[in-house]
């Protein structure tokens, strides 16, 4: 992890970058795809998302977890946000798509007032940095 500053334009300029945003995408969904057959399926995602623990924080600080069931509910729901053909499994072009959608919701978030934020290591956010970082060097 690593304390990074960043804002709305670091996030636009990293999926505008269609080359750089697909490479890191295309090697997350590799990741992600433990049984390599070129799909995501339901407990594979929802094992990438339990690994992020953004449910079960707030913050970043460990609270009232939901029920199981409730938990259950709540990765169903997120599965079939990425789950755009409603198949049961998420091919690269979707769950690409639903990354750009994610991305764009936090660039939205953050404005474009620079903010000091805790990253991991190999996260789209910290990817987005490292690329605008490597834009200023290199410019």
């Amino acid at each position: 992890m690593s304390v990074e500053i960043l804002d709305a334009s670091t996030i636009f300029n990293f999926i505008n970058d269609a080359d750089f945003f697909t490479k890191s995408v295309e090697k997350r969904f590799s990741a992600i795809d433990s049984n390599h057959d070129g799909l995501l399926s339901y407990t594979e995602l929802a094992s990438e998302l339990q690994k992020l623990r953004v449910i079960e924080t707030h913050f970043g600080i460990d609270g009232v977890l939901p029920s199981s069931d409730e938990l259950g509910q709540i990765y169903r729901g997120l599965f079939a946000q990425f789950d755009h053909d409603g198949n049961g499994s998420v091919d690269l072009k979707e769950y690409k798509s639903e990354m750009r959608e994610v991305m764009l919701g936090i660039a939205s978030g953050l404005g474009f007032l620079p903010v000091q934020m805790v990253l991991e290591e190999g996260s789209f956010l910290k990817l987005a940095v490292e690329r605008e970082m490597a834009a200023r060097i290199y410019a």
